[in-house]
């Protein structure tokens, strides 16, 4: 038995709590209207490409060679002579007896020299430095993307691709890189996985790559209209779009702000990509630490603030406020928050997996405001965050200063404790995460074995998603039969959970079918209803006597 009571909350007497009610509408509200939108950040090849498409009329013959003479050879030599007949042909001029002429060779004003209607006139343009090679391109590389992803530019529709655009970033490689902008959809991990996946098949098909200069940032919002137009009537309220029918509670941004600050060295570590021991993670001066911000005395306004004022007055905190908006009376009227911590990762099930754990992370934040704003931890737990903190995420030099890696030579010390964290972000998230899809299962591995822990042990992209990808094989004919009983309310009014087991066990193989072919079906049952009651998938109905699905 284990017994946890690391969950502390303070109550203020100018925050209110959620009610119940308030728990349950904001939960419903959240999980219809929220969505999670990408942004992925690639360098491009930057080789040196020239402007010759290969019809260049000045390149050297690749067959010429310092004793030939042949390019003398005048293509109207034949024309200079006197005694010229229909019969002639240049070739025979220099024997000819009676060739007539004075030849001035190349001092001719009508000298055209022979190279470019001989035959064995060859190039080697492809080993030329200056032709132009749309693979190694970043106009013509962005400009594939375009054709092959169809950005719509809108975040009023999804596309077939979900990206918005596709635009340049300086702080990345090959002529600015490759910023993908996707428009982001409501919340389903095999949804964000297609995307993901096809996004950076395409973009490594045409030479995109990732390293210390990328990340991966995920904005996580109710609206992306938030731009207000007047309104031309006197005294009405402004033109805008907004998904939320009422103010969000302050509290409940409050207490994200603190899960943040609990589980943010968990987080960290979970989305940690680089390949060297010492150098495991990007830079912190595009993801500021929020640690050292607390929420519990201040409102979050103030939060959002000091979080900009630390990260230079910028948005470049570990997650950025600056898009939220605040009613006259505090509460939030526009939410929209972006995470920026993410370093480059090259795996889908990873980064679709990591935006269901932002959105769980929302969606508990509101299951916990029903008790007042939580505590980030104690005065030992903090000094101990922090030196994890600086172990984990440092280097907030100036652009032109140094490298952009932050120094992890010293984190072994921690490994224990990060996974620790680690497990523990994803188990209180659990009950949520099930809800939409495998999410759990790929973090749990991010949990005890990040992406750069297994880059360092030498394993490639397409190794670590193998490794991290949830195999989904087909439904057997049994579990397809058994969901069918239970969504259709075949079999109910039984005593308990064994009673309704076995008459099902007795219904299915009086139907006979591809039931049969199972041995013990009553033992798949019960297995199957103990596996989906742990996932939080299944519970029992006492008023109908038989399992319900959520």
């Amino acid at each position: 038995m284990k017994v946890s009571d690391k969950w502390s909350f303070y109550k203020m007497p100018n925050r209110r709590e959620l009610t119940s009610a308030d728990v349950r509408y904001w939960k419903r509200m959240l999980t219809r209207i929220l969505k999670i939108g990408a942004e992925f950040e690639f360098n491009l090849p930057e080789k040196k490409n020239g402007t010759c498409k290969g019809d260049s009329n000045t390149c050297p013959c690749s067959n010429l060679s310092m004793d030939s003479l042949c390019w003398k050879m005048c293509s109207n030599r034949i024309g200079c002579c006197e005694n010229k007949t229909d019969t002639c042909s240049a070739p025979d001029c220099a024997g000819c007896e009676h060739f007539s002429g004075a030849c001035s060779d190349i001092f001719c004003p009508t000298f055209v020299s022979a190279c470019f209607s001989c035959s064995k006139y060859i190039t080697e343009c492809h080993a030329c430095e200056y032709l132009y090679d749309p693979k190694r391109n970043p106009d013509a590389i962005r400009e594939c993307l375009n054709e092959t992803l169809k950005p719509n530019n809108t975040y009023g529709q999804v596309n077939c691709s979900g990206v918005h655009s596709i635009k340049k970033d300086g702080s990345l490689l090959g002529q600015k890189g490759a910023e993908i902008i996707t428009i982001g959809r409501r919340v389903d991990y095999w949804e964000f996985y297609k995307m993901v996946r096809n996004i950076m098949d395409n973009a490594m098909t045409h030479g995109a790559y990732m390293n210390e200069r990328c990340s991966i940032h995920m904005h996580a919002l109710a609206s992306y209209y938030g731009k207000v137009i007047p309104n031309q009537e006197k005294n009405s309220v402004p033109n805008r779009v907004n998904e939320m029918e009422k103010e969000m509670p302050e509290t409940i941004l409050a207490n994200l702000h603190q899960l943040v600050r609990r589980y943010q060295n968990a987080m960290t570590w979970m989305m940690m990509g680089l390949n060297e021991p010492d150098r495991m993670t990007r830079w912190e001066k595009f993801r500021v630490s929020v640690l050292p911000v607390s929420a519990v005395m201040f409102h979050m306004r103030d939060v959002c603030e000091q979080v900009s004022r630390n990260s230079g007055g910028n948005k470049y905190g570990w997650v950025n406020y600056n898009q939220v908006g605040f009613s006259d009376n505090g509460d939030i009227d526009r939410f929209h928050v972006e995470f920026r911590a993410c370093d480059g990762l090259l795996s889908p099930s990873a980064v679709a997996a990591l935006a269901c754990m932002y959105y769980a992370l929302i969606i508990k934040a509101v299951e916990i405001s029903r008790y007042g704003v939580v505590e980030a931890g104690d005065i030992e737990w903090m000094d101990q965050a922090g030196k994890i903190k600086e172990a984990l995420l440092n280097n907030t030099k100036g652009y032109q200063d140094g490298d952009r890696f932050g120094d992890t030579s010293h984190l072994h010390k921690y490994q224990n404790i990060l996974i620790d964290e680690s497990l523990d972000l994803v188990r209180q998230l659990k009950s949520i995460l099930i809800k939409v899809g495998p999410a759990y299962e790929v973090l749990e591995k991010l949990a005890e074995r990040p992406c750069a822990l297994r880059r360092c042990d030498g394993d490639s992209w397409r190794k670590i998603e193998e490794d991290l990808k949830v195999i989904v094989s087909k439904e057997d004919a049994l579990i397809i039969r058994l969901e069918e009983v239970i969504t259709l309310n075949q079999v109910t009014e039984c005593s308990d959970e064994e009673e309704w087991i076995s008459t099902v066990g007795r219904f299915l193989n009086e139907r006979g079918g591809p039931v049969n072919n199972y041995a013990g079906v009553e033992e798949s049952i019960r297995s199957y209803v103990i596996g989906k009651k742990e996932d939080g998938e299944l519970v029992w109905s006492n008023k109908i006597g038989a399992p319900i699905l959520i």
